[in-house]
């Protein structure tokens, strides 16, 4: 699991309201560096309860659990409320319902009884359905080391759990935990999806997740180096004008005026994001979810999901997510369940960590007046940039001790194997690539390596990869197993540890080799580790390369504006058309793809009313750049807003020169990797004015929820009869077709291979004298 480097981010850059920022106390005189607080581990842990509910204390963090629903009412931590609910109702929320699958039904016939809302078929005779709450763990009885509450519901496969729900439809069994151990700050929580061989066929809905709503204190949003930023006001926000859809608003009061901000833009990879949250500027609080492995998730090492950010509506709070089961980006992951199949998963623990600072900076008043000077593009306080990275660097590093730890040697009574329960793998992948050019590297930066189980053929409809076509349920689908990944060393040596007994097959991808490894049958025992040895991997090729641009990585990040800094923000396919008048022209060998190649190819906007006129350079700066409007103008119920006068475009046309030596025979392929793509319109080529087909893709929201990195997909390489190529200058031209600006591609990378020994009908070419 990838753990990034806790350090200093330096100044960013974020929305706010004013009255928020001058509501922030400021009654420190001194400024030393901001050091988190550590609390007391001495307390022990007690559980008291009513008829409804627990409540979990140990000293440092206070939770009270409802036991008719297995959600989360109260979170107190230094004497503060910290849910968004308070009191009122439950604001830590499983996306399944134990009560749901726990409803006590009148059966029978017409006439009496009251119906249960998620019955079907009132009138059916069911199997007994039960909602159990106990106590699995009693610190009475461990000297008050940790207490553990359970809420389970047994549904006997007929009554679905959060049916209505992004998740709903599921026939299952749910049992929800809590746990708080001495010296926790914070507390864990986990479900335990059952299905029993009697059971129906079921499924998992395209949603599963655990959401914490929290106190609008929180201010700060911390998902990556790059989305680690105090955000707008949650009123700022909920006023906004929806341009497109709900979930992005053009806001046109606070800090953060004429900028838009879209909930996505805070999605991140769960492999790399062991920890992420909210921080409070005002009470110098941290909350983060900390996933401590993902074998529990679905889709891999290269799952995005949303991590944190608002709800809908005009005063919202500040949401935390954790998906064990997504759909974003469009990559739905496939749980399926047959008829007669016996069934299990433990999604979790999930450690939701709460941290302080004991001491934090503050602002000066220059930097404050500095921050109302610059609303529109802000400059932020360097002050809360730096209580903030204090915070969000110490919940990394609790989720390295949270990764060490795991699996968590407190967990019984469910299939969750203990550390001597469990094997690991290791090995080396050797690269070799012979038909790659001269001088190229072997070794293989980036290296990530897995186990997962093996693929297999979807039920009726199930789609392909990234859910078109109808093949196999691969890895980056598969959401009912577990998978088990690590990085690797540069010099191929892997080690993926930990592992649940069983038969998987392993993956492995790097950066600068397109396509990835596999091998199947690798079977895991327990207590022991698998020694594969050196592991040879052979990327396919077409023949000789050409050229290439850019190198593959599954990112957008080595082009223009594809970097940490830039790809999230909203709008860059408005404004390609301000970066690039005339479109784009390469030339291999001169251009430079780091400057000179956009990570999006898009259609090219005429109508460039977006451009705010009081921007200073709209093109490039990061926020301020768009053209704001009043909900008289727009009210939220147009769901399109400013869109429909903004978002289409004319086909874009990019070319690519390159340089040819002599006459060329066989057949050439052209191969492209996209780290996301929209819309069915593909990509149109020709060569040298000739056209030579389209490039077709798979559709993945990467442009419309604002990413470098969605459903990485190698598209079908477009072959083309080599005589097409000429001595000197050629022209390949790739064309986006008019549309929907939220429609094209996200790059990854490109080369073209000569094949001469072999004709397009695959006929041999004969050697000549």
């Amino acid at each position: 699991m990838k753990f990034p480097l806790a350090c200093g981010f330096g100044r960013l850059f974020t929305f706010v309201s004013i009255s928020t920022v001058l509501a922030v106390p400021m009654l420190r005189t001194a400024n030393a560096a901001p050091v988190v607080e550590k609390p007391a581990a001495s307390a022990p842990v007690t559980v008291t309860e009513d008829d409804a509910s627990w409540t979990l204390d140990n000293g440092i963090v206070k939770a009270v659990i409802l036991k008719r629903s297995g959600n989360l009412q109260s979170l107190i931590y230094k004497g503060i409320e910290t849910m968004g609910n308070g009191a009122a109702r439950a604001s830590g929320i499983w996306e399944q319902d134990a009560s749901a699958a726990g409803q006590q039904r009148f059966v029978g016939g017409e006439g009496g009884g009251v119906a249960a809302p998620r019955e079907q078929n009132p009138s059916s005779v069911t199997p007994p359905i039960s909602l159990t709450d106990t106590i699995t763990i009693d610190p009475a009885k461990n000297g008050g080391a940790r207490a553990e509450v359970s809420v389970k519901g047994v549904s006997g496969g007929q009554v679905m759990l959060g049916q209505g729900a992004a998740g709903g439809g599921t026939l299952c069994d749910i049992e929800i935990r809590y746990s708080l151990g001495r010296g926790d700050s914070g507390f864990y929580t986990y479900a335990i999806y059952s299905h029993p061989a009697s059971y129906p066929s079921t499924s998992v809905g395209a949603e599963s997740r655990f959401i914490v709503e929290m106190n609008r204190d929180y201010d700060w949003i911390s998902v990556d180096k790059d989305r680690n930023m105090l955000e707008c006001a949650p009123t700022d926000w909920g006023t906004g004008v929806v341009v497109h859809a709900k979930e992005q608003r053009i806001m046109s009061v606070g800090v953060y005026k004429n900028s838009v901000e879209h909930k996505y833009s805070y999605s991140g990879v769960q492999y790399k994001t062991p920890a992420y949250g909210w921080s409070s500027t005002k009470n110098h609080m941290g909350m983060w979810f900390i996933n401590p492995t993902i074998e529990y998730l679905s889709g891999g090492a290269t799952k995005q999901e949303l991590d944190a950010h608002f709800g809908d509506n005009g005063n919202p709070t500040p949401i935390i997510l954790d998906y064990w089961k997504g759909s974003h980006y469009g990559l739905n992951t496939v749980c399926n369940i047959a008829a007669g199949e016996e069934w299990s998963k433990v999604v979790g623990p999930i450690f939701v960590y709460v941290n302080a600072l004991a001491n934090y900076e503050t602002p000066s008043q220059k930097d404050l007046d500095t921050l109302q000077a610059t609303a529109g593009n802000p400059t932020v306080p360097p002050a809360w940039t730096d209580n903030a990275n204090a915070l969000f660097d110490d919940a990394l590093a609790q989720a390295k001790k949270e990764n060490a730890a795991w699996p968590y040697d407190w967990v019984n009574g469910v299939d969750y194997p203990h550390l001597n329960e469990r094997g690991n793998v290791t090995g080396q992948l050797v690269l070799n690539d012979p038909l790659a050019p001269k001088g190229s590297s072997t070794k293989l930066p980036h290296l990530t390596v897995g186990l997962a189980f093996p693929d297999t053929t979807p039920a009726a409809g199930g789609g392909g990869r990234g859910g078109f076509g109808g093949g196999a349920i691969t890895w980056d689908r598969d959401g009912k197993h577990y998978e088990f990944w690590n990085d690797g060393t540069e010099d191929g040596k892997f080690t993926i540890t930990k592992v649940r007994p069983g038969n998987y097959t392993l993956h492995a991808f790097a950066d600068g080799v397109l396509g990835e490894f596999a091998q199947a049958n690798i079977t895991v025992e327990a207590g022991k580790t698998l020694d594969l040895g050196k592991l040879v991997w052979k990327p396919v090729r077409y023949g000789t390369q050409l050229w290439d641009i850019g190198y593959p990585d599954r990112s957008a990040d080595k082009f223009f504006k594809g970097d940490g800094a830039n790809y999230w923000l909203w709008g860059w396919n408005l404004r390609y058309a301000l970066l690039y008048p005339n479109d784009l022209t390469y030339t291999v060998g001169q251009s430079d793809y780091h400057k000179d190649w956009f990570f999006e190819e898009v259609p090219h906007a005429t109508d460039l009313s977006f451009v705010n006129p009081e921007a200073k350079d709209p093109a490039n700066q990061r926020f301020g750049w768009v053209k704001s409007f009043s909900l008289d103008d727009y009210p939220q119920t147009n769901t399109t807003g400013p869109w429909r006068m903004w978002g289409r475009g004319k086909a874009t046309t990019w070319t690519i020169k390159f340089n040819m030596d002599k006459p060329a025979q066989g057949y050439a392929a052209f191969r492209v990797a996209l780290a996301g793509a929209d819309g069915g319109g593909g990509l149109a080529v020709t060569v040298n004015g000739q056209d030579v087909g389209t490039i077709r893709v798979m559709a993945t929201n990467a442009i419309r929820y604002n990413t470098d990195h969605g459903v990485w997909q190698e598209c079908h390489p477009l072959t083309f009869d080599a005589a097409l190529l000429k001595p000197g200058e050629n022209t390949m031209t790739l064309t986006v077709p008019a549309g929907d600006l939220q429609s094209g591609v996200v790059w990854d990378y490109l080369r073209l291979e000569l094949n001469q020994a072999y004709k397009l009908d695959g006929t041999r070419i004969a050697a000549s004298n």
